[in-house]
């Protein structure tokens, strides 16, 4: 019969593949088994038949593991370590550039002469220049409303028919650090976006050229906060390479190095896959009751800064503040049927309930509001020095065949 044929024409495909390949048959895949099926609906009546019986398979595989780790934490033993699935990031290619240790000789020395050196060693403090292209649009105006939010010491100042090198020498002369040059497009048939973004940093450079993408206003945002003044803290995240460490760096001298923790700010740039991610957030911890299992993750620790534990306890002596509040309100009313020293008896219960500490079974769980804008930047070229399109010159410009990663997916610059 036809379905006779077809799974012969499937075990003929699967011989051969192990013939070739030499590898077992959980290494093949479903599209491989059924191509050389040449009955189009037979096909696609086999290729869904293989696809459920592995996928039943799975489920067996990852239901059994579960159990297994439960009875190893009933029987008190340490569960068997999962398995870490391939990534391209994990996977990565690590060239001679890659850093692996910060505090290497060479990466020290090499941070103490850099451009930046003054910043970190606290002689200088961050004072930015933010301007725009030539004719800005009502967009921009509304993206840099949101942008100041974020940048402290941060002043704005009219392009009009000003060159960057005119801006670049009067920034110097003034004492600012680095200027900030937002560009956008010019199809208004299609609406202007804003898509670019030139760092220079001052006096001696270097200047970063980067594409911005993806943009997100605050009032986009879905469930979004309010930013307040506090300077906030910054998270350089995953900038593992020569390069990766200075275009950092060089993120890491626009902010203040005296964040305030009162404010619960956070400001993040998150390298992937050298795409790097902006984010603006306003974290608070919370207790939450709950047992704590051995792979909870980051968001449940046994070990909480003093200034998170002073915060919940303030945040806990409000709350008990405005319960003993409503239970006073509630004597008031019922006066005339309740004695004096009933009530002194519940308001000495609440002050010890407010007084007790935290039960055992509680784990500490960050919680975030996204308080925008959000956008990511790729990473184009980096100039030696201060802006200059005609003599410049540049220690990276981006080319997917100078770099390597067009022809290795695993392979990246920052």
């Amino acid at each position: 019969s036809l379905a006779r044929l077809a799974m012969g024409r499937v075990a003929a495909v699967k011989k051969k593949t192990k013939r070739f390949t030499g590898d077992d048959d959980g290494a093949e895949t479903v599209g491989s088994l059924t191509s050389g099926i040449k009955n189009k609906q037979r096909r696609s009546e086999v290729y869904g038949k293989l696809r459920h019986e592995r996928a039943v398979a799975k489920k067996q595989r990852r239901e059994t593991r579960q159990k297994a780790e439960a009875a190893a934490l009933e029987a008190g033993e340490e569960p068997a370590p999962r398995q870490i699935p391939k990534t391209i990031e994990n996977q990565r290619v690590r060239d001679a550039t890659h850093i692996d240790d910060l505090n290497d000789v060479d990466v020290v020395e090499q941070d103490a002469e850099d451009e930046f050196a003054s910043y970190f060693s606290q002689a200088t403090s961050p004072k930015i220049i933010i301007t725009t292209s030539r004719k800005p649009s009502g967009d921009m105006f509304k993206f840099l409303e949101n942008l100041f939010t974020v940048i402290p010491n941060a002043y704005y100042y009219a392009r009009r028919n000003y060159q960057v090198k005119e801006i670049v020498k009067h920034g110097t002369a003034r004492g600012f650090t680095d200027v900030l040059v937002f560009n956008e497009n010019k199809k208004f048939s299609k609406g202007a976006r804003v898509n670019g973004m030139l760092h220079v940093h001052l006096p001696e450079g270097p200047t970063c050229l980067y594409k911005l993408s993806s943009l997100k206003l605050s009032k986009e945002i879905k469930g979004h906060g309010r930013a307040t003044s506090h300077y906030p803290e910054l998270i350089l995240n995953n900038f593992s390479t020569r390069l990766g460490h200075r275009v950092s760096r060089m993120f890491a001298s626009v902010f203040p190095q005296k964040p305030e923790f009162k404010g619960r700010r956070v400001v993040t740039f998150h390298n992937q896959r050298d795409f790097i991610f902006f984010r603006h957030h306003r974290y608070v911890f919370e207790e939450k009751k709950g047992r704590r299992l051995p792979h909870a993750g980051h968001l449940a620790t046994a070990e909480v800064p003093d200034h998170v534990r002073d915060s919940m306890k303030e945040g806990r002596g409000k709350r008990s503040s405005k319960k003993r509040k409503s239970v006073e309100m509630d004597d008031d009313d019922n006066s005339e049927e309740e004695d004096d020293e009933d009530s002194a008896d519940e308001d000495s219960d609440e002050d010890e309930d407010a007084e007790k500490p935290p039960p055992v079974n509680t784990m500490i769980q960050a919680r975030l509001q996204e308080l925008g804008p959000r956008f990511t930047l790729r990473l184009m070229s980096v100039q030696k020095g201060t802006f200059d399109s005609k003599h410049g010159e540049y220690e990276y410009v981006r080319s997917t065949d100078t770099d390597g990663t067009r022809h290795c997916r695993r392979k990246f610059v920052l």
